[in-house]
């Protein structure tokens, strides 16, 4: 029975209603009495006197394409490489139920705007979501769930949640309403969304439904906990947690809180409609941190499985179109994770040294909107400009080389494995499902045929919270997870060693001094009380996973603009905070 007095909404986020019927009314689930705006995103929440669904649901949703409402009412631009931002993309989803879950067939990103059939510019990610019932409904049920605009040729989300009504092989069309997203790129400015989608329904059989049913069980079973921040007030103490994340904006902020003690403590999962519902389950866009989270860890598995000769690797022995420069002959996977190829479109000026020198450089969008594995190389390869000093001495930010390093170690799996191998397929079945990460999506090269194309792996991917922290409580355990070594382990202990100054200049300060870059991970100064540094993974807008040396894990998301990106990825208030509950130097 779901009824209860107050219902858990998101992540330990609760909201109570009156004993009404749900928010949403039965009749207004259609497109002639839909009248437009956000509501309270309570309202696609079962109400307090909701009980069980009356039946299962198991098929194929199709939705309608549609134009979006949006907030502002005009998007900039509107047309991005030809297809409409304010239209929601038409799709098939296809779910079934386990339990009161609604689940989606897959977590990947459904491809739409990116094909040639759709005039949107969106493609989709769907979470897990509910199925219930609602006195006054007659025989219909109701379903919600979760998901996220995305593009893949992009990094970031668009959270919303959506929700409809069911009856046999009935269903009403579907409303949405898009809260919350990171920081955007061809889209330039913030919005929210709102609308109703035609939708029709047809049953289906489910592949490989058993499989299907105990993948989603094993990754409820391995769900990080998530606790509310009052639990640790309580057990640390206001005071200790004051200014947690003081340095952010609120009009930035997505979400913040730390891991410790085997739970992750929220303290906030915003949105423009409220507590954005299942924050636990939301999938966010969290740009170049994708290069710790993914490439880093890539190649600490292929260490791991290898030996660490692969860090010594050339880029050019697996990429040959790049041997038409001879500079990149000598430039190894190691210089490539530390953003140290010796090439690039910057000045030369490196006293003091800026990494971001030359980075959204004018032949940065032609390789960033290249579609293909082959256009992206040819773009890079046609603009290079070769530095005087050469590989692994300065470090200038570059998406494009972590592009290539993703490409490289793809192909030398291949060269070990054979041409079925895959880097994202290593990555599912070797690190992310032994941690319990079951689902996995990232964007892809858009291949001509439809073919899986190559992750972009400088950014794209998506996770949830306990996702981030599952790979970093990986590394904070030297790459060990129970009896197994799945990564490099002296590579981790050096990145987490903060005792030694490690990596390249940035010319990037936070109050405590500057930053350093070593292996895709961010090096932040530290002394307070003792001098330190704890490496941090990064992304566009200020997305941070901070990995602190007592332990703990900060994780904070935010859709910071230009104006405020300084402030945002600094971390150095949540590690004051860290800190105080548990002192890093004894």
């Amino acid at each position: 029975m779901l009824a209860v007095l107050c219902l858990f909404l998101g992540v330990f986020l609760f909201i109570s209603r009156s004993a009404a019927a749900a928010g949403i009314p039965l009749a207004a689930l259609s497109a002639k009495a839909y009248r437009g705006g956000l509501v309270p995103n309570s309202d696609f929440w079962p109400g307090p006197s909701a009980r069980a669904a009356r039946e299962p649901f198991r098929g194929v949703l199709r939705l309608a394409e549609a134009k979006m409402q949006t907030i502002p009412s005009s998007l900039k631009p509107r047309y991005v490489l030809g297809k409409d931002t304010m239209a929601f993309p038409g799709i098939d989803l296809t779910f079934f139920t386990v339990g009161s879950d609604l689940v989606p067939i897959t977590q990947d990103v459904i491809r739409s705007g990116t094909t040639s059939r759709s005039r949107s510019f969106w493609d989709v990610i769907v979470q897990p979501g509910k199925i219930w019932s609602e006195p006054g409904d007659g025989a219909w049920s109701r379903a919600a769930f979760p998901f996220a605009l995305v593009n893949s040729i992009e990094g970031e989300s668009h959270n919303g949640i959506a929700t409809f009504a069911y009856r046999g092989t009935q269903v009403s069309d579907v409303r949405f309403q898009i809260v919350q997203q990171t920081a955007p790129f061809l889209v330039t400015n913030d919005f929210t969304a709102s609308g109703i989608l035609i939708a029709t329904f047809r049953q289906a059989a489910i592949p490989n439904i058993a499989s299907q049913v105990r993948r989603y069980e094993a990754a409820r079973a391995h769900e990080v906990r998530f606790r509310p921040w009052t639990d640790l007030v309580e057990k640390a103490g206001a005071k200790a947690l004051e200014n947690f994340d003081e340095s952010v904006p609120e009009r930035s902020r997505v979400l913040a809180g730390i891991y410790y003690h085997d739970a992750f403590y929220l303290q906030f999962c915003a949105s423009a409609a409220g507590p954005l519902p299942w924050c636990d389950r939301a999938r966010f866009g969290v740009w170049s941190a994708t290069k710790a989270l993914v490439n880093e860890t890539a190649l600490l598995r292929l260490a791991q499985k290898f030996g660490p000769s692969v860090f010594d690797m050339r880029m050019a022995r697996f990429i040959p179109a790049l041997s038409k420069i001879p500079a990149w002959r000598d430039v190894r996977f190691e210089d490539a994770i530390n953003m140290a190829t010796g090439l690039g479109n910057g000045s030369t000026n490196i006293k003091p040294n800026n990494i971001s020198d030359g980075y959204l450089d004018p032949t940065y969008d032609v390789w960033y909107t290249a579609r293909s594995e082959a256009d992206k190389i040819a773009a890079i390869v046609r603009s290079e400009r070769v530095y005087p000093w050469g590989p692994g001495k300065v470090a200038r930010y570059r998406d494009q080389d972590m592009f290539l390093l993703g490409v490289a170690m793809d192909r030398f799996l291949k060269s070990r494995e054979g041409s079925k191998a895959n880097i994202w397929s290593m990555l599912e079945a070797e690190v992310f499902r032994p941690i319990g990460i079951y689902y996995a999506p990232t964007n892809r090269t858009i291949e001509p045929g439809g073919r899986p194309g190559q992750p972009l792996m400088a950014y794209g991917y998506y996770p949830t919270v306990g996702d981030m922290v599952k790979i970093a409580e990986l590394y904070q355990s030297d790459g060990r997870f129970g009896k197994s070594q799945i990564l490099y382990s002296p590579r981790i202990r050096a990145i987490l060693d903060g005792r030694h100054r490690l990596g390249l200049p940035t010319g990037v300060y936070t109050q405590f001094g500057q930053t350093t870059y070593y292996n895709a991970f961010w090096m932040n100064a530290y002394h307070d009380g003792c001098e330190l540094r704890y490496p941090v993974m990064e992304g566009w807008g200020g997305n941070l996973v901070a990995l602190f040396p007592n332990g703990m894990t900060a994780i904070r998301i935010d859709k910071a603009d230009e104006h405020d990106e300084a402030s945002s990825d600094d971390p150095s208030s949540m590690a004051l905070v860290a800190d105080r509950i548990r002192p890093f130097c004894h």
